[in-house]
């Protein structure tokens, strides 16, 4: 029993202590649980305890973004926004590519209303996220919210026509139009505001908002008609809106047609008919229409008295007085006319009649009644000033309806009446402006300034209209001379530098560049700060190839806006075709540094370092352009030409391992880029990593299908087979014998890293019997340039030597000379000779000679020969066609080796020429043809002629 107690306790204690152990190593909890607490509390609105987690996750893993991120939003939460900036930034510079990251940093300048931060960093955000449509919506709010609605307007245009179906970015693009016409309207800028809620209303057609602001500004300007015919248009659409129809029932009080109002009144309440709001109106029209008409009575009266009376003038005139007074112009006119009636001439009634007519925008009527007075009165100066003024205004009607011909017509009319009228001057000549009559209207003009020699108005018309006839020193010359008139007139100086920088732009795009440079040049001399005329002389001087003229007006503009970034970016870009890119790559680092979200500066500064990389390249300093590539990549890892010239400049340097790395980081920023492809599988090929170099060549195959992939990717794919089979037939025969010679041969060639060897079976039958000789031989680097050749033929004697061995040292030397030395031992039945050669080839581009020459002892007998071959090669070194010509009989003439102990010491030529041709690196086809001539005595001369065909194929 007591042993039990001992075991039962001895085991309590074991689980306690384990207990206490743990207690006391208990793990504390990691960054990833700390950030889920820290959002966990940040969802309760527990922003202090949220921000203590935050920063204990930051301290055991300070890289990790999202906690670094939520940290920052925490900050912008509790209203700290240093702080805010200060972690969102710190993310960016972590991760570039974290899109929210991005989103919180815009928030944050907007809410500090930083603006230009804000769009630095929506620009960089659109960057790395080209198509994202948050971003593109934070772009158009940014702008926005620095009242930059017309670039705003045109990035709304180009956000809407890449996504038009989505409901979100048409309510932004209403909402922009929307904000910049309250932004106008606000301003007093009718017209603007009227444009853009216009627009606001194309994509959203029933905008309430938009309609109520365009109709207010219609009533507040007097447009009553206007306000009416829109929303009786609104109505037709929507003939039961009760707030449309309330707004007309106000419109025609506000206009006291009360009759119209009334009449309306009852149509809305048969529609509405319980609506307190429209009962409510009925009692307190009726009295506001009465009290109108009420003022009218003395009109009832005396319209009651010409009833009775219709001769009485006194009631007459009355009638007419008070018809006018109250804009009833059509009843004046009636009154008028039965006035006229009974007294056709009445001087009173026609100027009456006249007047009505006038204010009616009768214009061209009333100017009749007006000559008819004139003719009645030709003495009165007043009535031929008014004649003169209503044909102006009927002529300015008619010009406003763009019937010009009735338009000059009136306006000759008044000139005709008073020649010095100073607006049927003015208007004459806008007519034929705006009928782009540019020759009438300066006749006009010049006619005009005869009368009023020093008139501005005629002045600046004149130079308005020779600038546009092109005559650009005559308009400059009266601009000038406005401005000696009166010095120190900015308005005058201002005519007179748009006049030359529209000059100048005009020329420009007529290629006249150095009439256009006069002008620009000319604005300086008037305003040496002009930024216009800086930018042209820059952009100017840079196309025609004068860079050291346009790094002249750089400066020049610096000296008067040192921080404009877009002169140190012109200035930065002529340096470079200056080819000075240490100065230029210190200005745009400089910008880069000011504006580090701004993708221009960081490209114009890359871009700069890459020139200077190139420079180097061009001037054989292979190490100076690395390190400049170097840094490219350090600004911008992506770059592809950085990581192009790279892999180019480390291949050079056989640092092929390096230039792999490259290619890889290539491939993996753009994995649909053939070039990054091509140059691993070239990188691979000069490693001889045969293998691996084939298949990149197959990737970049399937990248880009063009016969150059295709022929590389059969070479490199060439490269990876180590075996070949041949086959060789030999046909000899000769004019003086009836013997003829065939030879078959058989090969298995094996390639090994350093070479080849190859075994061959030679097959020649006879009536003797069969001859069979077997053949070795073998090609070995020993490094780049020298390679050994080595050959065993052995024989059973029948046609073929018995024993044949040979050797040959390769060493290739500069200028593409290749030298031979070797020895040749044949054994045979009558023969045992020992041979020495000696060769030299050369190879221009695409041909290759090599001559050779042959020492032969067969004692006591000493022979001599000599080969001269060369070929021309085809299609990137596969085909070549062969010339040959020899003198003499060598021991490797394949051909002759059947009867060399005969011919050996004869006088032999010989002839030959082949063609080579071979499919995809694989598969080798080749004919050759040969003619030898061998002299047997001074007079006797025998002839022999092989024909030899090859077959090889890889595999």
């Amino acid at each position: 029993m007591m042993s039990l107690f001992k075991h039962i306790l001895s085991g309590i204690l074991i689980c306690l202590s384990l207990q206490v152990e743990a207690q006391l190593f208990k793990k504390g909890p990691d960054a990833d649980d700390l950030y889920n607490e820290a959002v966990k509390e940040t969802k309760a609105q527990h922003y202090a305890k949220a921000i203590e987690l935050s920063k204990a996750a930051l301290a055991k893993r300070p890289e990790f973004t999202d906690q670094e991120l939520l940290l920052g939003r925490l900050y912008m939460l509790t209203g700290q926004t240093e702080q805010a900036r200060k972690h969102v930034k710190a993310v960016l510079t972590k991760d570039p590519l974290y899109r929210d990251a991005y989103l919180y940093a815009i928030n944050i300048e907007l809410g500090a209303k930083k603006y230009d931060e804000a769009e630095c960093y929506v620009d960089e955000g659109l960057y790395h996220f080209p198509a994202d449509r948050d971003l593109m919506l934070k772009k158009l709010g940014i702008l926005d919210a620095g009242e930059n609605f017309f670039q705003g307007g045109i990035y709304a245009t180009s956000l809407l026509e890449k996504y038009s179906s989505d409901t979100v970015v048409t309510r932004a693009y209403t909402g922009h139009y929307m904000q910049a016409g309250h932004f106008y309207q606000v301003r007093g800028n009718q017209p603007l505001a009227q444009q853009n809620y216009e627009r606001a209303l194309l994509v959203d057609p029933n905008n309430r908002e938009a309609k109520e602001a365009i109709t207010s500004m219609y009533i507040r300007s007097g447009s009553y008609t206007s306000a009416m015919e829109r929303i009786n248009a609104e109505l037709a659409t929507n003939p039961g809106s009760y707030d449309l129809m309330m707004r007309k029932l106000g419109l025609l009080q506000d206009t006291h047609d009360y009759a119209g109002a009334l009449a309306y009144l009852q149509i809305i309440l048969k529609r509405f008919p319980n609506d307190g709001k429209a009962r409510s109106i009925d009692a307190p029209l009726r009295m506001e229409a009465a009290a109108w008409y009420a003022n009218t009575d003395p009109y009832l009266l005396y319209e009651g008295v010409l009833e009775k009376n219709p001769g009485n003038r006194e009631a007459l005139d009355k009638v007419i007085g008070l018809s006018m007074s109250r804009g009833a112009y059509r009843e004046a006119l009636a009154w008028i006319n039965r006035g006229l009636k009974n007294s056709p001439n009445d001087q009173r009634l026609l100027a009456l009649k006249m007047d009505v007519l006038e204010s009616d925008r009768k214009f061209t009527e009333a100017a009749a009644l007006a000559e008819k007075l004139r003719q009645s009165n030709p003495g009165n100066a007043d009535l031929k000033s008014r004649y003169t003024a209503l044909k102006i205004a009927s002529g300015r009607d008619y010009q406003s309806q763009q019937q010009y011909d009735l338009a000059l017509s009136e306006f000759n009319k008044a000139l005709q009446a008073d020649p010095k009228d100073t607006a049927a001057l003015d208007m004459t000549a806008n007519t034929y402006i705006i009928q782009k009559d540019n020759v009438r209207a300066l006749q006009v003009l010049d006619k005009a300034l005869q009368t009023y020699p020093n008139n501005t108005r005629f002045l600046i018309k004149k130079s308005s209209v020779l600038a546009d006839m092109g005559q650009y020193d005559e308009a400059a010359a009266i601009a000038s001379q406005l401005l000696e008139r009166n010095p120190g007139d900015e308005r005058y100086q201002a005519n007179l530098v748009d006049l030359r920088l529209t000059a100048g732009r005009i020329l420009m795009q007529s290629e006249e560049y150095d009439m256009a440079a006069g002008q620009f040049r000319a604005v300086l001399a008037e305003q040496p700060n002009n930024p216009d005329a800086i930018n042209y002389l820059i952009n100017m001087e840079t196309a025609v190839g004068q860079p050291d003229s346009a790094l002249l007006y750089a400066d020049q503009g610096l000296k008067y806006y040192p921080d404009n970034k877009d002169l140190l970016l012109k200035k930065a870009g002529v340096l470079t075709s200056l080819h000075r890119y240490n100065e230029s790559n210190d200005i745009t680092y400089q910008l880069m540094q000011r504006y580090p979200f701004t993708v221009k500066y960081r490209n114009a500064y890359t871009e700069g370092l890459l020139s200077l990389g190139t420079s180097y390249q061009r001037n054989s300093q292979p190490d100076s352009a690395l390190a400049v590539f170097k840094q490219v990549l350090a600004v911008n890892r992506r770059d592809s030409l950085g990581l192009l010239y790279s892999i180019n400049l480390l291949n050079g340097k056989q640092q092929y391992d390096s230039a792999l790395v490259y290619a890889n980081e290539g491939i993996r920023y753009y994995p649909n880029n053939d070039a990054f492809v091509q140059k691993r599988a070239v990188t691979l090929e000069n490693k001889k990593e045969w293998v691996a170099a084939a298949a990149a060549a197959d990737s970049v195959v399937l990248l880009k299908n063009n016969p150059v992939n295709v022929d590389y990717a059969d070479y490199l794919k060439s490269k990876t087979l180590k075996n070949q089979f041949g086959m060789y037939y030999l046909h000899t025969n000769y004019d003086y014998s009836d013997t003829k010679y065939n030879i078959a041969t058989l090969e298995y060639r094996h390639y090994i890293p350093r070479g080849s060897w190859a075994a061959r079976l030679n097959y020649a039958g006879r009536t003797q019997g069969t001859g069979l000789m077997g053949e070795a031989e073998i090609y070995y680097n020993h490094t780049p340039k020298m390679y050994s050749y080595g050959l065993v033929n052995y024989s059973n004697g029948i046609v073929f030597p018995q024993l044949r061995l040979g050797y040959s040292l390769f060493k290739t030397f500069r200028h593409n000379i290749e030298g031979e030395l070797g020895l040749r031992y044949l054994k045979g039945d009558s023969i045992n000779s020992i041979s020495g050669l000696a060769s030299v080839a050369k190879t221009w581009k695409d041909f290759w000679v090599n001559f050779r020459a042959y020492f032969i002892s067969d004692s006591p007998n000493f022979y001599t020969s000599f080969n001269l071959t060369s070929r021309y090669y085809m299609n990137r070194n596969q085909d070549y066609l062969m010339f040959v010509a020899g003198l003499g009989t060598s021991p490797d003439d394949k051909s002759r080796l059947v009867q060399f102990p005969k011919l050996a010491g004869l006088l032999t030529r010989s002839v030959g020429a082949g063609y080579m041709k071979t499919f995809k690196y694989r598969t080798t086809v080749g004919l050759n043809a040969t003619w030898i001539n061998q002299k047997i005595t001074d007079t006797d001369f025998q002839n022999q002629y092989d024909l030899y065909i090859t077959l090889q194929r890889k595999f």
